[in-house]
């Protein structure tokens, strides 16, 4: 799927008709504007576009109703208060075929109706009109849409829950899994209901209270579960307590016998640094600097021998004037009086304002003093300025090393913080002995809630072997626990053969991205559970908060690429702030390694400073349509340029 259009009439900040056109055959399209310039805008309208109510930008907002969120996005300079969207889009199976999607509403009734019109290969179809739910969740189901379409800021916030509550929501979509939950709960719900009709077999009973019993052991392990997740984050917090403890140690001294001879080492650096801009400005005192002195005095010589050079000049031309007028009388005929009279003229005006000559610069000193005055002064002035800034900043550092080596360490001060850190220290293995504890709980937690399963498929069998003559109602019973037990091996089953191509997928994408290709070999995830495991080359766990915040955002990354590929679904992947709080170097690699290849077409919504002029270059081979949203503040409205960020400072 490649979308080749998207038209915005009066949608929030695109006042009047705006179109997007993709016609370039490169995979990446960038979008650039500031903040508030409808970038975020326009990945809403793509996800409106295609999934309406179903979107979940619409099902993770704030507003009530479905009305109320297509309200407002209609313009408020809009006249007519009349809002439309309209993507076009092309897929390819062997075949390309067309499809455009319009949704247009307005503003003007309490009451906003939603119009829909679906076109194919440039006909209006019917039947995708008033089937196009449908027909979008066979192409991209809503479920997976967060793989392709997302935020960057998103990312950030998935990669600092330690809970990966949404991430695994994402897996169990991508593998089905929250199908089965649908249809288990479906049944269930069925299966109480019909319980509540009336059931008098004694044997039915059995089976639900053995349903009950597993329910309360399951709740029963969810809360102990939920105890853990607190007291791992208790242990987090005291990690952080304990670290900034030791910190404060470190600032208050504790460490400065072990820094003491790197100080000194680095403040001979620094005095070398220093002696070097010294001779540097010892060198520039022994040419030119002195005559800053007199730069004054050296441009009146200049002005001064200027002149001269100039009355030079004219006592030379001055000069010819007397061959030049013989010439001209043996040539010509008439009378000269006039001619000589102005020959006399010139001589008596150049001889009356010329003064005696007091420099008399050749032409090549006169042209060496402009080029003093004009060039190597300056030069010198700032050169200077360089130096003298430079070692006030190596002096300033001097300073500061200066200082740290005659640091007063206050022992007892010291011995405080010693105190408290043990005390840390402490609680930290308290709330770790209590983890050991809860986690023991959970183990017998989980074997009762093993045993008490294998009871009752066990009684769920043998009640099923006689329940062949029962009534409808038995019969309903009968297959629908025998649904929720093949629902449930199926899951398991399902889990087991996904979970291992997947976690080898995110290896694959992480590896691709991630700076310290050899902190992580191997990243495993447990089929039931499905928490991931980061595996080091000698076998041994890498703990998440040992990864830093850009390389958990690369893990989160790395899993949404990896979900989408296994998904085995060639859709386009919009991206909005891609680079959120990333460094250069993870910037690199979202760049050259992700963005190329995260889809059939990647589009880009960014600012300046996320994709600025060295990045631009770094993608530039891969980059087709570029467009700049521009806003303007008089009509509070954003129109749409070519070329990326037009005018701005890259």
């Amino acid at each position: 799927m490649v979308i080749k259009r998207l038209n915005l009439h009066n949608f929030g900040v695109y006042a009047g008709d705006n179109e997007f056109k993709f016609n370039n055959e490169k995979p990446i399209v960038l979008v650039g504007g500031m903040n508030g310039r409808g970038k975020t805008t326009f990945l809403e309208a793509v996800l409106l576009a295609l999934y309406g109510s179903n979107s979940f930008a619409y099902t993770e907002s704030k507003h009530r109703s479905y009305s109320q969120y297509l309200r407002s996005f209609v313009n408020k300079s809009a006249l007519d208060k009349q809002c439309s969207i309209e993507l076009e889009f092309e897929i390819n199976n062997g075949v390309i075929e067309n499809y455009i999607v319009c949704r247009s509403w307005d503003a003007i009734s309490k009451k906003t109706n939603e119009e829909i019109s679906v076109y194919k290969d440039g006909i209006t179809n019917e039947f995708l009109t008033y089937n196009w739910p449908m027909f979008v969740e066979s192409i991209l189901p809503s479920a997976l849409s967060g793989f392709f379409f997302f935020d960057g800021e998103k990312i950030a916030e998935m990669a600092v829950d330690s809970t990966n509550v949404q991430l695994k929501n994402a897996i169990r979509s991508m593998l089905g899994i929250t199908v089965l939950d649908v249809l288990s709960n479906d049944i269930l719900r069925n299966l109480k209901k019909v319980n509540k009709e009336g059931e008098d077999s004694k044997t039915a009973e059995g089976v639900q209270q053995l349903r009950d019993a597993k329910e309360e052991g399951i709740a029963e392990l969810k809360k102990i579960d939920d105890e853990i997740e607190k007291c791992a984050h208790k242990i987090v917090e005291d990690n952080d307590k304990l670290e900034s403890l030791h910190q404060l140690y470190t600032v208050k001294g504790g460490d400065a016998v072990e820094k003491r001879q790197k100080t000194i080492q680095k403040r001979a650096a620094l005095k070398s640094q220093l002696a070097m801009e010294e001779n540097a400005l010892y060198n520039l005192s022994s040419k030119e600097l002195p005559l800053l002195l007199v730069r004054d005095l050296i441009g009146d010589i200049k002005l001064r021998a200027t002149d001269e050079h100039a009355e030079a000049v004219m006592r030379e031309a001055v000069m010819q004037l007397d061959g030049i007028l013989d010439d001209f009388i043996e040539s010509y005929s008439g009378d000269t009086k006039s001619c000589e009279d102005f020959i006399e003229f010139v001589k008596k005006q150049a001889s009356e304002e010329q003064e005696a000559p007091v420099y008399e610069l050749s032409n090549q000193a006169l042209f060496q003093v402009n080029n003093l005055v004009e060039v190597s002064l300056m030069e010198a002035k700032e050169q200077t300025s360089t130096i003298m800034s430079n070692k006030r900043k190596i002096e300033k550092q001097i300073s500061e090393q200066d200082s740290y080596l005659s640091l007063d360490i206050n022992d007892k001060e010291l011995q405080e913080i010693y105190k408290k850190i043990k005390k840390a220290e402490q609680i930290l293995i308290d709330d770790q002995v209590k983890m050991s504890e809860l986690e023991q709980k959970r183990s017998v937690a989980n074997a009762k809630v093993v045993s008490i399963t294998s009871e009752f498929s066990k009684y769920v069998e043998s009640y099923l072997a006689t329940a062949e003559l029962r009534d409808s109602a038995d019969r309903t019973i009968k297959y629908s626990n025998m649904a929720l037990s093949i629902i449930e091996k199926y899951q398991v089953e399902l889990q087991r053969r996904k979970t291992d191509v997947l976690a080898e997928t995110i290896t694959k994408c992480y590896k691709k991205l991630a700076n310290k290709k050899n902190l992580i070999q191997k990243i495993e995830m447990d089929s039931e559970s499905l928490n991931m495991r980061y595996v080091s080359e000698e076998g041994k766990e890498v703990a998440k908060d040992s990864l830093s915040a850009g390389e958990q955002q690369l893990m989160v990354i790395s899993i949404l690429w990896a979900l989408a590929i296994c998904s085995k679904k060639k859709l386009p992947v919009i991206i909005d702030t891609p680079l959120s709080r990333l460094d250069s170097l993870h910037r690199t690699a979202l760049i050259q390694t992700y963005f190329p290849n995260a889809g059939e077409q990647t589009i880009i919504l960014s600012t300046d400073s996320e994709i600025d002029n060295t990045y631009y270059q770094l993608m530039k081979e891969n980059v087709g349509d570029e467009f700049t949203l521009n806003y303007d503040e008089n009509t509070k409205s954003t129109s749409i340029q070519k070329g990326y960020l037009i005018g701005a400072t890259l």
